[in-house]
């Protein structure tokens, strides 16, 4: 019985090789653990060519096969026979049934890519070399249709066949711990499918395929990722010029291995759950590949290289900072020579060597002659330098934006414009989480820039400022789809606001409700919040809302893209803050300057509707009108704090958040120093019996308590004070 059935297992790879044609493949002998090639006829077997397109077959139950004696080491090398000149084995007299299944394969001629059969059960020790098979009887349509689902590896005179899927299953906890589990189940039925056909390594090592896949393991920086993660085997010769089986075989496993950890790695998986290990805050996730399409589509691919640096993004934005990643590693002496010497402030008129290095940093020519028409110098400060110093400082949010050359100016453009590898590196990875697809048409809001862009077909057609949540009250980072514009919105106030802000002032007394022109509903019932015992009710039962009118915290206009967070894009009275460097204000949505231009911009794309028609429902229209897309709009709201414009400049962007040295921090593997970033949640039971201070709410609803980015008291017109100030389109 058991011989039976180590008889049965080498009798596959006896039927590959002979479809194959001629193939020189090496297996592993069981007997003797030696790489050997296929065994040369003996001097009863007949050279006749009748037989060449007779593919060998298993015996009919009830008969037992005769195994060949071992070749001579001296054979070992020598090239497989023709499948014409394999003589089939007569039967012996059965002496277990189950000596070997039966097999009955097709009559008809194998090509030049022969199906493999599927491999028999493999035993523990086997002892029996490869036999050839005697004839079988009628073909079974069955065994042709298993065969037909086999996966075809063409004739190689390089093929070797090694116990691959059982060297990846016994060495999970040894050799290969610390690989992926599911990479290394996924791995093992690949080879367990093609009978252990190697991928990477012959009987000389390495193949072609195998260094131009190492390649790309080792390129592994430039695409924004580590190569120092990827573990490339060390595979060396034996002192005779062969090499172990053992060797090849944890060879091949390995770089299979390393491969499938490249994919996960390009699809953002060195961070495998963002939302977990940095904060709720950023709700994105990896969308890992199949794990079979990705070995399979690797197998198949004529460049493995190519392939496998294929599966980064492919977006317009990934390649650019790849592109300065590279120039950037590739320049840092060139950088070292342009940094501003400190000295005094230089205004337009003067003359200094500082500027003609300035001059390089800004990439502004020197003009031909002086205001005074004399001759110019490129050390001369002229008024198109002034000009570009001025929207330097402006963009970078410098105080005063002056014409003026100061220390403050020369440090910030000695920090590299703010640009680094790791900068570069960690926005390269929060792209591996977006979306692959973004969307012909959509909404891209950055946090960090406070702006946001609608794209069509990729390019910009329309952007503005954004006030975005404050650091302790954060915009939350995700994509999602806008189905929903509402004109003349009602502010429905969201439960944080109710537990935090107004449920102190109700519980000591003070009735923010009615001054602030809010209404509390319970069960669409108009509540009077004075008759509640505010100590032992919940108020995220009641409905608060803030009805349509010039004072409303949404404006005119909101866009809604539902999401778990409760938070949307929408207008706000509180024009001033727009015109602040840092803008964030609010409790997590984005408000929106000059919002009906977005809403006639989106009206028009989905119903075709002009400027004066929605002009018109903003004065006119019915209050809490819901115009709902027939075209949803993805919207992604994203944290980017490096970006590179259309003219190959890279703008950067102050880290408010703090995400970006969390991804930096996960990337370097410091996981004990992450503080993560996690959206509060809060209930009554948080908020003190004793009240809101002594005044009340006075310290929410003053006239004068909100501060500009300077720390400097800021006034506003009407009654509303800080909290509503903030709340003002957003939460």
């Amino acid at each position: 019985m058991v011989f039976g059935m180590r008889v049965a297992k080498v009798l596959a790879v006896g039927l590959l090789l002979t479809a194959s044609a001629g193939s020189a493949a090496l297996a592993l002998d069981p007997a003797s653990d030696q790489l050997t090639s296929d065994q040369q006829p003996t001097s009863g077997q007949s050279n006749s060519t009748d037989s060449a397109t007779q593919p060998a077959a298993a015996p009919a139950a009830g008969s037992q096969e005769t195994a060949p004696e071992h070749q001579p080491a001296a054979d070992a090398a020598k090239p497989a026979p023709d499948a014409s000149t394999v003589e089939q084995a007569p039967a012996a007299p059965a002496t277990d049934s189950a000596a070997a299944p039966e097999s009955k394969p097709s009559a008809e001629a194998p090509s030049s890519e022969a199906k493999a059969p599927e491999a028999p059960a493999a035993t523990d020790k086997p002892t029996d070399t490869a036999v050839t098979a005697p004839a079988a009887e009628t073909p079974a349509p069955a065994a042709d249709a298993a065969a037909a689902e086999q996966p075809k590896i063409a004739a190689d005179d390089r093929l070797l066949y090694l116990p691959i899927e059982d060297y990846i299953r016994n060495n999970a906890k040894k050799a290969l711990s610390g690989t992926d589990a599911e990479d290394r189940d996924a791995l093992a039925k690949f080879y367990h499918d093609r009978m252990g056909a190697t991928l990477w390594v012959d009987k000389h090592g390495f193949t072609p395929e195998a260094k131009n896949l190492i390649s790309a393991l080792q390129g592994a920086d430039d695409w924004g990722l580590r190569s120092a993660d990827f573990k490339i085997p060390d595979l060396k010769a034996n002192a005779d010029g062969g090499f172990n089986p053992d060797d090849l075989m944890a060879a091949e496993a390995r770089l299979s291995l390393e491969a499938m950890e490249y994919a996960r790695d390009a699809h953002g998986d060195r961070i495998s759950d963002p939302s977990a290990q940095l904060g709720t805050y950023i709700d994105r996730k990896p969308v890992l590949l199949d794990r079979k399409t990705v070995i399979d589509d690797l197998a198949a691919a004529p460049d493995k290289a190519a392939y496998l640096t294929s599966l980064n993004p492919q977006q317009e934005q990934f390649r650019r900072l790849r592109e300065k990643l590279l120039a950037l590693r590739a320049s840092k002496k060139a950088e070292e020579a342009l940094k501003i010497p400190s000295g005094p402030n230089i205004k337009p008129g003067q003359s200094d060597p500082a500027i003609a290095v300035l001059r390089k940093r800004l990439k502004v020519t020197a003009p031909p002659v002086k205001a005074d028409g004399s001759p110019a110098d490129e050390n001369y400060y002229d008024n198109a330098l002034a000009d570009a110093v001025k929207a330097y400082k402006e963009q970078k949010g410098i105080r005063p934006a002056s014409f003026w050359i100061t220390n403050v100016l020369r440090n910030s453009l000695n920090a590299g414009n703010g640009v680094t590898t790791d900068r570069l590196v960690a926005n390269m990875e929060e792209w591996r989480w977006m979306p692959a697809d973004l969307g012909n048409y959509y909404v891209m809001v950055n946090i960090p820039e406070f702006k946001f862009r609608v794209v069509s077909n990729g390019q910009v057609i329309h952007e503005e400022r954004i006030v975005s949540g404050r650091p302790d009250a954060q915009s939350p980072i995700f994509s999602e789809t806008m189905k929903t514009v509402v004109i003349k919105p009602r502010w429905n106030v969201p439960d944080s606001i109710k537990i935090k802000e107004l449920l102190p002032g109700l519980r000591s007394g003070y009735d923010s409700l009615r001054r602030q022109g809010l209404v509390m509903e319970y069960n669409g019932r108009k509540v009077d919040p004075r008759n509640v015992d505010w100590s032992r009710t919940d108020i995220r039962n009641f409905h608060v809302y803030q009805p349509p009118g010039g004072g409303n915290a949404l404006g005119v206009v909101k866009f809604l893209f539902p999401n778990k967070h409760a938070v949307y894009l929408h207008d706000t009275p509180s024009k001033g803050l727009f015109n602040e460097p840092v803008r964030a204000f609010s409790h997590g949505c984005m408000r929106v300057r000059n919002p009906v231009s977005l809403a006639e911009l989106i009206l028009d794309k989905d119903k075709g509707w002009d400027k004066e028609k929605v002009d018109d429902l903003v004065k006119n229209g019915p209050e809490e009108n819901e115009i709902a897309l027939d075209h949803p709009i993805p919207v992604h709201v994203t944290y980017f704090t490096a970006w590179v414009d259309d003219n190959g400049e890279v703008q950067t962007f102050n880290d408010i958040y703090g995400h970006e040295k969390r991804i930096t921090l996960a990337l370097a593997g410091k996981w004990n120093q992450i503080v993560k970033a996690d959206e509060k949640k809060v209930s009554p039971e948080d908020i003190p019996n004793e009240g809101w201070r002594n005044d009340g709410f006075a310290s929410l609803f003053g006239d004068d308590d909100e501060y500009d980015s300077r720390g400097r008291r800021k006034k506003h017109n009407g009654g509303l004070g800080s909290f509503f100030k903030q709340v003002f389109g957003g939460f």
